[in-house]
C-alpha cells in the first residue's frame, strides 16, 4: 500500500524515542507489535 510520509515514519520515530526498558529484538510497524 501507500502512505503519507508521516505515516511512514510513525514506527520509526516511536521506537527512536523509546526508553531503554523498552527492550530489543521485536517487530514493529506504525499499529504496534507484530507476531513474532
Amino acid at each position: 500500500g501507500t502512505q503519507t510520509v508521516t505515516e511512514g515514519t510513525d514506527a520509526i520515530v516511536a521506537l527512536a524515542t523509546e526508553d531503554a526498558s523498552a527492550g530489543t529484538g521485536r517487530a514493529v510497524d506504525r499499529e504496534g507489535p507484530l507476531p513474532w
